[in-house]
C-alpha cells in the first residue's frame, strides 16, 4: 500500500480538524448559548490558540452559520436517503428522521444551535430562512405522501413538522454521550415515538431505550 494512502493528506487534515472545531463550538454554544460562550473557550477545550482557530473560521459568527449550514446538509442527506430507499411516505419520514437525529447528536451536536438563528448575521439569517423553509417543506411533502397512502393519520403537516422538529432540536439539551444512552439508541427510541405520533396504525407498545434490537443494560 502507498505511503499517501496512509497518511492524511494535507487537505484531510484540515478538513478534520475544522470539523472537530466546528463541533466543539457547537457543544458550547449549546452547553452555554451564542453570546455567553467564547472563542477562548473553544479554544482552551481543543488545546490551541484562539489565533489559531482563525485559520479555519473568521469569526464566532462564521462558526455559528456553519452549524447551521452542516445541519441543513445533514438533514438533505438524510432526505435524499430516504427516498432512495424507498417505501411509504411514512417510512420515509422514519428515515430521514432518524438519520438527521443521530448525525445532529452523535457527529455534530448541533439541534440546540439550531435556535441561536437570532444570533446570526443579517446575510446568514437570510440562508438560514432559505434552507429551513427548503427542508421543512420537504418534511412536510413526506407527511402529505403518507396521508395519501395510507400509513400516516390525516393531520396537519406543518403543524407535525413542527412538533416534530421541536422534539429532534431540543434532545442536546439533555443527552449525553458519557449517559446510560447511545446517540444509536436515542435516534432509534425518539424516531419510533415520532413516527407512533403520525403513524395511520401506531404500535401498541415501543421497546425500551437499552432493550432495543434485544440488547439489554
Amino acid at each position: 500500500m502507498a505511503w499517501s494512502e496512509l497518511v492524511p493528506s494535507r487537505d484531510e487534515l484540515h478538513e478534520a480538524k475544522r470539523r472537530a472545531l466546528l463541533r466543539e463550538a457547537a457543544s458550547a454554544f449549546t452547553r452555554k448559548g451564542f453570546h455567553a460562550a467564547s472563542l477562548d473557550d473553544i479554544a482552551q477545550r481543543l488545546g490551541v490558540t484562539k489565533a489559531a482557530l482563525y485559520h479555519y473560521f473568521p469569526s464566532k459568527h462564521a462558526l455559528l452559520a456553519e452549524c447551521f449550514a452542516r445541519a441543513f446538509e445533514v438533514g438533505f442527506d438524510g432526505l435524499d436517503e430516504a427516498r432512495q430507499a424507498g417505501g411509504t411516505g411514512r417510512e420515509k419520514l422514519h428515515h430521514a428522521l432518524r438519520h438527521y437525529l443521530k448525525e445532529m447528536i452523535d457527529e455534530l451536536s448541533c439541534c440546540v444551535v439550531l435556535m441561536e438563528e437570532h444570533a446570526l448575521l443579517p446575510d446568514d439569517h437570510a440562508r438560514l430562512l432559505k434552507d429551513r423553509d427548503r427542508f421543512e417543506q420537504a418534511l412536510r411533502a413526506l407527511i402529505r405522501e403518507g396521508i395519501e397512502d395510507g400509513s400516516i393519520a390525516p393531520c396537519d403537516p406543518k403543524l407535525a413538522v413542527f412538533a416534530i422538529l421541536g422534539a429532534i432540536h431540543w434532545v442536546p439539551k439533555w443527552f449525553r454521550h458519557d449517559g446510560p444512552w447511545s446517540a444509536a439508541e436515542v435516534s432509534d427510541a425518539l424516531t419510533d415515538l415520532l413516527d407512533r405520533m403520525v403513524s395511520a396504525k401506531p404500535a401498541k407498545a415501543l421497546a425500551p431505550v437499552g432493550k432495543r434490537r434485544g440488547k439489554a443494560r
